[in-house]
């Protein structure tokens, strides 16, 4: 038994939490997490196998994906990549693959969130409304937002961004990192103190920046190796280095 703690009382629903895809292929795994997250409010949708999880994904796409990857047929990092290729849903994997490499991994392909088994089907639930919270537009941050002359566009109420003529749609997580970094632009953030402010911070480790950054780099076009957008400080942590525009203007087009 790879999930720990008994049955919640049954309760109805409170309605409106959100719509949860949850991909397991063992049949009491996935009846717990169902039963932990439709007490919470959230409405529960299954899928036994990656090859179905996509199909029901492509139907009616959900608000959150819950992925185990040791999934039969198609395996669930093939399933974060095929989601990730279309959309930008928030992703929790919950597996039994639970070194630091492999959890690093996971997160490189795209995933919001890391939860290895076993778990507390509570703290599931937890992570699920803490991603959730996150995906929300971020609180003062409606104005869009241009940096370097203009080279940089950023629409934090779509998360949609423009850089170098490309455009794109940034992760919730991304977005808050990139908000965090260049609300003080020139002043180093250590790991510590970007992990309290843009991710969970349960259970997760200051390697979790490391990968975000570089995801949020490669979104940029940003060089580590010379960067124009955030600056590696060794041994301290990051720092945003492109200059922020007093005018923000919107971000043209979407795609």
């Amino acid at each position: 038994m790879a999930v720990r703690s008994s049955f919640p009382e049954a309760r109805r629903p409170a309605g409106g939490a959100g719509r949860i895809l949850v991909v397991e292929d063992e049949p009491r795994i996935r009846e717990i997490v169902r039963v932990y997250l439709a007490a919470a409010g959230y409405e529960v949708e299954e899928a036994a196998d990656g090859r179905l999880a996509l199909a029901a994904f492509d139907a009616a796409p959900p608000d959150l994906v819950v992925v185990d990857l040791l999934l039969p047929g198609l395996s669930g990092e093939a399933l974060v990549r095929a989601i990730r290729e279309v959309s930008d849903v928030p992703i929790l994997i919950a597996s039994a693959k639970r070194s630091d490499d492999e959890r690093i991994e996971g997160l490189r392909l795209g995933a919001d969130d890391y939860l290895p088994k076993p778990y507390n089907p509570v703290e599931l639930v937890e992570r699920v409304r803490a991603i959730l919270r996150r995906t929300r537009p971020v609180s003062g941050a409606a104005r869009p937002r241009t940096y370097a002359s203009g080279r940089l566009e950023v629409d934090p109420a779509t998360r949609q961004y423009r850089v170098d003529g490309r455009e794109g749609r940034l992760t919730p997580t991304e977005l808050r990192l990139l908000l965090a970094l260049s609300a003080s632009p020139g002043l180093v953030l250590d790991r510590e103190r970007l992990l309290a402010l843009v991710t969970t911070g349960i259970g997760e480790t200051t390697r979790t920046i490391d990968v975000h950054v570089a995801n949020l780099r490669r979104k940029l076009g940003d060089d580590a190796s010379a960067p124009w957008a955030i600056e590696t400080i060794p041994d301290a942590g990051y720092r945003w280095a492109a200059p922020v525009d007093r005018e923000p203007a919107p971000v043209r087009g979407s795609r």
